[in-house]
């Protein structure tokens, strides 16, 4: 922004902006823009064409039928063709502008809210970490929506003020005094929108604010639906998302009353006009200046302009409002902390050798994080060496760091010292592409979408459906599928098949099982089995990675329980964010006495919890 920018008044800056937004929408849709802007000139023209028929029938029609004098039949047919063939190309060319105007709100809409969704896809995961989803959700819904509302009004504006010209020269020419009269009427009305701009753009601000307030909290009610029914925080929840929607209802009424008070007077000042044309007109004709008709005829010309000038007033109404959600939504399209990507390209079906080479991750470092959120535990500079198609399990206590480090190793998150390499090669000089098809990570919440097993398991990937049964019997999710009436078909998500934790947590395994990965990232994606079921999936990942996969994989899991270990072929023992020892189960028992006691913790809580409950 420049100086002039900053010294330039807001209202101005708002026009531009809004302006600027409108301009661009309208080169993305030339050809509609193009058939909306000419139908509204058309309409305009209209407008005129019409004061000029009626001031034409009053004087050759009306008047001398009230005089009692003899109307030519050509007379009569000339007025009713004039009449309805204006009012009727009037009514054609606002239908056309309608839906050309259509195409580029609703289609710049599409375009923009596609964009922001794409920019959240290529965002870093720090990035998203400083921002909460109520208000991701809001700036891909109603900040898109009302960016781009103005646009409702843009070709019609467009032809109102070439009617608005066209009116006053009109005017003007048929008289100077009545000219005069009608050019205090229009600036006045301008002028008045304006203070209205300045006055509303503040509010709209506010008010924008609020909104994605209370999508942030609707959000946080759905999704901890299960927690707020568990701990009987209902009440308070409603309290708190009470206060949030009082506070929008206090942003909108600020609004409603600006609109309140400016409404009127916009309504009233045309009224007034009219009043005045009257007098002065009236006087006219007595005088012979002008003919009744032509005094008619700037009467209804004027009245006509009530409405151009709304449109008017509208546009410049809603644009603030336009300007504030283009700015939300400038703020997501505008960021640049993108997940690094190279070009370089990889086989797939090759498994990955994994080396970091004192590598770490400093969630603090991060220009994106949000100091008052609690932090996940970095992991410090630390060399590690997996080979490919090598089983590894890494161990630590709750808060050892297990999680980033997997997220390292996933390229999920940047390492902010060394470097983390896929067969030697820098994981941020291999493509996004690349990398998505050979990693697949198995968070500990399993995430379904509101879509088909089949689809879940997936997700438009080219996988037939006797990869997906496989996929769905190593992770011990076929039983459960194959009971469902619609088997594959069965829907997921909120409105279909309820899963439990358990449930949820092999669908994803499935998923990323399915696409035959390189490189399986599981973090702690069994702890919601149950030991017997828990058992059954390791049995099953282990024939899959020795037997009918043989070592195509290479799988890095965090885990805690025995038979998960007892998969790997080697354990890294994690904490306080650093590798403390890599070997063999055996090995790292021996040495280390913290290990053992959190393996064998686990074990004895279910011991005693499985006594307890006989």
């Amino acid at each position: 922004m420049t100086d002039a920018d900053l010294d330039a008044p807001k209202s101005a800056r708002v026009f531009r902006t809004g302006l600027g937004v409108m301009l661009r929408g309208s080169r993305e849709h030339p050809l509609a823009i193009s058939i909306a802007i000419v139908a509204g000139l058309i309409n305009g023209s209209t407008m005129v064409l019409g004061s000029l028929a009626i001031g034409w029938a009053t004087d050759n029609l009306i008047v001398p039928a009230f005089a009692g004098g003899d109307i030519a039949g050509g007379v009569w047919i000339t007025a009713f063709v004039a009449i309805i063939g204006v009012s009727a190309l009037r009514m054609i060319t606002i239908v056309i502008r309608g839906i050309a105007t259509g195409v580029v709100q609703f289609g710049s809409q599409a375009s923009t809210r596609f964009a922001v969704t794409r920019q959240y896809l290529r965002l870093g995961s720090s990035w998203h970490r400083r921002h909460s989803t109520g208000q991701l959700l809001s700036n891909a819904t109603s900040d898109v929506d009302v960016q781009w509302q103005p646009m409702n009004y843009f070709a019609f504006a467009i032809g109102m003020v070439f009617m608005l010209v066209f009116a006053l020269v009109d005017v003007t020419f048929t008289s100077l005094s009545l000219g005069l009269i009608t050019m205090v009427f229009v600036p006045l009305v301008l002028a008045l929108n304006v203070v209205y701009q300045r006055v509303i753009t503040p509010r709209a601000r506010a008010a924008q604010a609020a909104r994605a307030t209370v999508s942030r909290l609707a959000h946080e009610g759905f999704a901890g639906d299960h927690v707020i029914r568990t701990l009987g925080i209902g009440a308070a929840e409603s309290l708190r998302f009470a206060d949030g929607a009082q506070r929008l209802r206090a942003a909108n009424t600020r609004i409603g009353y600006a609109s309140a008070i400016f409404d009127p007077l916009i309504e009233l000042i045309p009224t007034a006009t009219v009043l005045v044309v009257l007098l002065v007109g009236s006087n006219l004709v007595l005088t012979g200046s002008i003919t009744t008709g032509t005094l008619v005829q700037v009467i209804y010309l004027l009245l006509t302009m009530a409405l151009p000038l709304n449109i008017i007033g509208r546009f410049l109404s809603v644009l603030p409002l336009g300007v504030i959600g283009h700015e939300r939504v400038s703020h997501v399209l505008d960021s640049d902390e993108y997940a690094e990507h190279g070009i370089h390209e990889a086989a797939p079906d090759a498994p990955v050798a994994v080396a970091l080479n004192d590598a770490g991750h400093s969630y603090s470092r991060s220009p994106s994080t949000r100091s008052s959120a609690a932090e996940p535990t970095p992991v410090r500079s630390s060399s590690l060496s997996i080979d490919a198609g090598e089983i590894i399990a890494v161990v630590g206590s709750t808060g050892a760091g297990k999680s980033t480090l997997l997220h390292l190793i996933a390229g999920l998150i940047e390492s902010h010292a060394g470097e983390v390499t896929y067969d030697g090669t820098n994981v941020r000089a291999f493509s996004h592409e690349s990398t998505s098809a050979r990693v697949a990570v198995v968070p500990q919440t399993g995430f379904v979408f509101d879509d088909s097993v089949r689809g879940n398991v997936t997700l438009g990937r080219p996988i037939d459906d006797a990869q997906v049964w496989r996929a769905l019997r190593i992770a011990q999710a076929q039983e459960f599928v194959a009971e469902h009436p619609n088997g594959l078909d069965a829907p997921l998500g909120d409105g279909g098949l309820s899963l439990s934790g358990g449930q949820r947590q092999r669908i994803v395994l499935a998923r990323a099982l399915a696409g035959d990965p390189a490189l399986l990232i599981l973090d702690d994606a069994t702890s919601a089995l149950d030991p017997n079921v828990e058992r059954a999936v390791v049995e099953q990942l282990r024939q899959y990675l020795a037997a009918e996969h043989p070592r195509r994989t290479t799988v890095v899991m965090s885990a805690s329980r025995k038979n998960t270990i007892a998969l790997a072929d080697r354990v890294v023992y994690l904490r306080d964010g650093r590798v403390v020892a890599v070997g063999t189960h055996a090995e790292v028992s021996a040495e280390h006495e913290e290990y053992r006691d959190i393996v064998a913790a686990y074990d004895n809580t279910l011991t005693a919890a499985t006594e307890h409950v006989s």
